[in-house]
């Protein structure tokens, strides 16, 4: 059963089953992102492009019906009346939705691609450490492997039982390392089974390299939260000017524009501008949150 990203509203095991006939619209679609295939490959969602990207069209689709009701009720509340601007209005957003939906659902393979690598560098450092610890200590680097898939280290887990069970149907460790960097979207991971393998096959030390990946990787997590503690003092300006001052501006906006042409403010206007704030707010809370560094638990 392939999962269904969370705000596609058409279910993927659904259009495994699309007729044929139809898989040049959804082939046309998927050259939009030449990386479509990697991507849904590294996301591990076990589809085709093309019937992804069906998929994708017929929930933008429904995206677009859902706003153009949303825009007519909207529109009637704050003119109550519903005339030939408010209908084209309504069209036009959701005519808008439905592109802007549709490029979003083509690009959810690579922004879940994207999380899993930040999965992987959550638990990499701690994952490397034990690996190192355990080769350092005599055990192989098959064994060493097999260990870190059965221990909690979450997605690194299980990339690295991926490669144990091809191992383990008769691949070589170089090969079946060689097959996880090209699976995984994290770079620092990828820079690290490379530098395994590399040393593997000079006959090198993979003690030494680890050792080098392991201080690197140290380097660049600190880095990383030193830049989201100067990031975050940026958000809280924009999240205060946002969730304080716009509101409060934009109501003594229209009250005095209300009052200019003659005609009062409804308590609706004032609902959906309260609606409208806390959605923009809950957003930007959303947004601020995917910015913290994985490697913070």
């Amino acid at each position: 059963m392939t999962k269904t990203p969370v705000m596609m509203l058409y279910p993927l095991d659904r259009a495994k089953s699309f007729s044929t006939k139809f898989l040049f619209i959804g082939k046309a679609l998927s050259k939009i992102l030449f990386s479509l295939e990697f991507d849904l490959q590294k996301a591990e969602l076990d589809i085709d492009p093309e019937r992804f990207a069906l998929a994708a069209l017929f929930s933008a689709m429904i995206y677009g019906i859902i706003f153009v009701f949303v825009g007519l009720m909207f529109g009637v509340v704050i003119t109550k009346s519903l005339g030939g601007t408010t209908i084209l209005i309504s069209l036009a957003l959701g005519v808008m939705s439905f592109l802007a939906i549709l490029f979003f659902h083509l690009l959810t393979p690579k922004i879940t691609a994207n999380q899993i690598a930040k999965l992987v560098e959550q638990d990499l450092l701690f994952a490397l450490r034990t690996l190192l610890i355990q080769i350092s200590s005599g055990m192989s680097l098959f064994e060493a492997m097999r260990s870190i898939s059965r221990s909690k280290y979450g997605q690194v887990s299980k990339e690295f039982g991926d490669a144990v069970k091809d191992i383990n149907a008769g691949m070589s460790e170089s090969a079946a390392l060689e097959r996880l960097a090209f699976k995984t979207k994290s770079e620092i991971f990828k820079r690290t089974i490379w530098q395994t393998i590399t040393t593997m096959k000079s006959g090198g030390s993979v003690v030494t390299a680890l050792q080098s990946e392991v201080a690197a990787l140290m380097d660049q997590q600190e880095e990383t939260i030193q830049n989201y503690a100067a990031e975050l003092n940026l958000w809280t300006l924009i999240y205060l000017i946002i969730a304080a001052a716009l509101p409060s501006l934009g109501v003594t906006f229209l009250v005095i524009a209300s009052s200019i042409g003659s005609s009062g403010i409804g308590k609706g206007a004032i609902i959906i501008i309260a609606i409208l704030a806390i959605t923009i707010q809950a957003a930007l809370i959303l947004v601020i949150k995917s910015q913290v560094p994985k490697v913070i638990k």
